[in-house]
């Protein structure tokens, strides 16, 4: 699986999940890929993006494994929530959380977290 299926992967995922949709006041239309716009009335917002793509086992001349991972920024006045649903998505598909780090700017609460998955080449 290529990275660019596995991103389209995610975003069904996060639109068919009944919990997360429900946590998100404007539905799908609240989750964005590489870039938030800069000025969004309604929070919280998902932010999701790769940020690595590595080999990870090579054999005969060609790519056997690679890991990907992803990160996520929940933007909210509180999170708790929301990171739980996106935790579970995440998990569904394989994926295991790297490591999570709050934010503040500009009274917004951040939470970055980035989560790998190693796909068979």
């Amino acid at each position: 699986m290529e990275t660019a299926q596995l991103e389209e992967k995610i975003y069904t995922a996060f639109k068919n999940d009944a919990e997360l949709m429900e946590l998100l006041p404007k539905g799908e239309s609240s989750i964005f890929y590489l870039q938030a716009p800069e000025i969004y009335p309604d929070y919280p917002i998902l932010v999701y993006s790769p940020i690595s793509d590595v080999p990870v086992l090579h054999g005969d001349n060609s790519e056997k494994l690679h890991k990907v991972t992803i990160r996520i920024h929940i933007i909210s006045t509180d999170y708790s929530a929301l990171y739980g649903a996106v935790k579970n998505v995440m998990s569904s598909l394989g994926f295991t959380r790297v490591q999570t780090t709050p934010l503040i700017n500009e009274g917004k609460r951040i939470l970055v977290t980035d989560f790998k998955i190693i796909i068979g080449g």
